[in-house]
């Protein structure tokens, strides 16, 4: 049994649900990195005070100090540090400062991939390093939307390949815990090893917009440094400079003709568009917009959306907005099956809906 042409575009909100609150997201992020290149001390002579010691050793490593790439990597450190609070996003400051030095965007990139990689380590999906399993319990997430998600996408499916079928996913957030959470939940559904469970993520539609530190490894326990371990320690071994470019501002995703493309035709193509922690940024919305594309005025059936923090006077404008990402004459018929669930998280919702997105 296949699902009915349902696309998710998960938001930052989402990060917030996994059963504990450890990503960075929107200021909790930029405030992270401000703090991590609060470089003090005597910065020409490789030493630092402050701020973070393996980020700094990293650019040491990289850079020799005293050598004008050095000093170039530790200006634009401290221009990062001293500036972003002034910006909604650190993605907002790279693409400002982008055009004037690469070196920020390298160094916006590098500070944003050890922040995800330590949130995927500190999180509830992190694995135990104490067993030879790449795993861990998914109990521990029962109360997170990524059960009742699971549940969505695998219940009344026989074969394992099967599943995800039919489903699109659009996640505007860096960390895998999706995909990670969906390899494990296969290997204990169905039994099968992670290697297969795997693949079969991996043949999913799964769209990040943004980047992620690279695709999982291919094989349980493999070591590869373009397909990261979920939650990679952050020392003396990890190579952040392979992972900054994965790592995407608006404007070079916007410059990426193939992703925007599946990110229309996971729009387009869907019968059902659930919202889950979206935030309905422009830049987000401008992405998702599928300009003159829309070819079945008729196909949505509706169109979901959580609400936390969301008041009841602003459920009109938020519906327009919704719509308005379908250029079509009629688009505004699809207000009325649009429905915005306010002060609705993710799990609450899914789990509200789940006979109607199950189908």
């Amino acid at each position: 049994m296949f699902l009915d042409e349902i696309t998710f575009v998960v938001g930052a909100g989402a990060s917030t649900e996994y059963g504990q609150k450890v990503f960075p997201v929107g200021s909790g992020l930029r405030t992270r990195i401000e703090e991590g290149y609060n470089f003090t001390g005597r910065l020409n002579w490789g030493t630092t005070d402050s701020g973070d010691k393996e980020l700094f050793n990293a650019i040491k490593r990289r850079y020799r100090v005293q050598t004008e790439d050095y000093q170039k990597r530790i200006a634009a450190s401290l221009l990062i540090k001293d500036h972003l609070y002034m910006f909604p996003s650190i993605d907002a400051f790279i693409d400002h400062y982008d055009h004037e030095d690469n070196c920020v965007a390298e160094m916006g990139k590098a500070a944003i991939a050890v922040q995800i990689a330590r949130a995927e380590s500190s999180c509830l999906m992190a694995p135990d390093p104490e067993r030879s399993s790449y795993s861990f319990d998914i109990k521990r997430l029962k109360d997170s939307w990524l059960e009742p998600f699971a549940r969505i996408l695998m219940d009344n499916v026989r074969d394992p390949h099967e599943v995800g079928e039919g489903v699109s996913i659009i996640c505007f957030n860096y960390d895998r815990c999706i995909e990670f959470y969906l390899i494990e939940a296969l290997r204990r559904r169905y039994r099968i090893d992670y290697s297969e469970a795997r693949q079969i993520v991996g043949k999913m539609n799964v769209v990040h917009p943004y980047g992620t530190l690279g695709p999982l490894p291919e094989h349980e326990m493999m070591h590869d440094a373009s397909h990261p371990n979920f939650g990679p320690d952050v020392d003396g071994r990890f190579d952040v400079w392979n992972l900054v470019p994965n790592i995407k501002t608006y404007t070079e995703r916007v410059e990426e003709g193939e992703a925007l493309s599946r990110i229309h035709k996971a729009m387009t193509d869907c019968r059902h568009l659930v919202f889950l922690g979206f935030g309905f940024t422009t830049e987000n919305m401008k992405l998702l917009s599928t300009g003159d594309s829309f070819p079945r005025p008729d196909a949505k059936n509706f169109m979901l959306t959580t609400g936390v923090g969301v008041y009841e006077q602003v459920v009109p404008s938020l519906k327009d907005n919704i719509s308005d990402l379908f250029a079509n004459p009629n688009g505004t018929q699809w207000q009325d099956s649009t429905r915005v669930e306010v002060d609705m998280g993710c799990a609450k919702l899914l789990n509200s809906y789940y006979l109607m997105l199950q189908g």
